[in-house]
């Protein structure tokens, strides 16, 4: 048999092969991505006349595995308040992972740095509990490892959930500058429904504080909506709580939202973790202002999360936010668009 037809038959099969479309490339949104892929040197530039919040999101890789970024981190915010004008840092939950002594321990002494510097402010997040029915109970650590007594000797430290009155799982924070007054208050992990009643107290109690919620569980990157938490929080099959008030008492995202956070016309911003890696949206209040919400975690980056964490600097006009996200680990700046940009407070007019 001749080679010839063997030949154009190889030759017209490899020609229509080259003509084929390309297949699709799966595109990751920028929400979903770490900040590790795009970024410049050095830190963010001090703005002139504005004061800063900062956001330390989930932490719990650096409790567990790399506490010297965690260290890192809170060192360069305690070098940099003056800098900044650093008025309060907020981390949004799971400061550690398994919540076992060795990571509370390094948890406490990292922000034993800020003490003394810069107030702060925490809430737990699920991994703070240790396990299902740990959530379901309350029970946690938290309070051991970050004692009231460390959170009330902070010029910002207004109260804890009444109901708990030695506990500092839920806590609030005041604070005045850019000329407002801010009310800055944070709810444990899926919290229960008469911690939303207390936090709608204390909010309502503060009509003229441009109010800030952070909470672990709020917002999710992957579709920037409100969260709905899944039910591996609950005990498994045969898991039975061991005493009878363990009882599942959890609230969501989108309960946060609706009875608390768009109730009050002076709320101003919802923070929150649990999922990387940021995303933010905008969303009409109970007079029309705008709420910014706000999820920020980088738990699934390189080391842990390469010691990213968020600057807020509230602009002089007390209005406009700079936001940038940074890691002093790295010096490093991330140039995405999502994680550097302005947005605006609807502050109510000052009293």
């Amino acid at each position: 048999m001749s080679l010839r037809p063997i030949f154009f038959l190889l030759l017209a099969t490899t020609l229509c092969r080259a003509q084929e479309a390309p297949k699709a490339v799966a595109v990751v949104p920028v929400a979903l991505q770490p900040a590790s892929v795009q970024m410049v040197p050095g830190a963010p530039v001090a703005e002139t006349g504005a004061f800063s919040i900062v956001v330390l999101p989930d932490t719990q890789f650096y409790a567990q595995l790399y506490p010297d970024i965690f260290h890192k981190q809170t060192q360069w915010i305690a070098d940099t308040v003056s800098k900044y004008n650093t008025r309060l840092v907020i981390q949004v939950g799971d400061v550690t992972q398994t919540a076992v002594d060795a990571e509370w321990r390094v948890a406490r002494d990292a922000f034993k740095k800020l003490e003394g510097k810069v107030p702060y402010a925490c809430a737990p997040g699920n991994h703070d509990y240790g396990g299902r029915l740990q959530i379901l109970s309350r029970r946690s650590p938290f309070g051991a490892w970050l004692p009231l007594a460390s959170f009330q000797k902070m010029s910002t430290f207004g109260g804890v959930y009444d109901k708990e009155p030695e506990e500092s799982d839920n806590q609030w924070h005041q604070f005045e500058a850019g000329g407002h007054q801010w009310l800055v208050i944070g709810v444990e992990f899926a919290p229960r429904a008469d911690v939303l009643r207390w936090t709608n107290d204390v909010i309502g109690a503060h009509p003229g504080h441009s109010v800030i919620i952070f909470t672990h569980a709020y917002l999710d990157p992957k579709t920037n909506q409100r969260i709905h938490l899944s039910s591996s929080i609950q005990p498994r099959k045969g898991e039975i709580p061991s005493v009878p008030e363990e009882n599942p008492d959890i609230t969501h995202g989108e309960d946060l939202w609706q009875r608390v956070a768009s109730k009050h016309p002076n709320v101003v911003m919802v923070l929150s973790g649990h999922a990387s890696y940021s995303n933010h949206r905008t969303s009409p209040g109970a007079s029309g202002q705008a709420v910014q919400e706000m999820v920020v975690d980088y738990q699934k980056d390189i080391n842990g999360g390469n010691g990213w964490l968020r600057l807020l600097q509230v602009l002089l006009d007390g209005k406009t936010v700079r936001c940038q996200d940074y890691s002093p680990w790295i010096d490093q700046k991330c140039t995405m668009p999502d994680r550097t940009f302005d947005f605006e407070f609807a502050t109510p007019a000052a009293k």
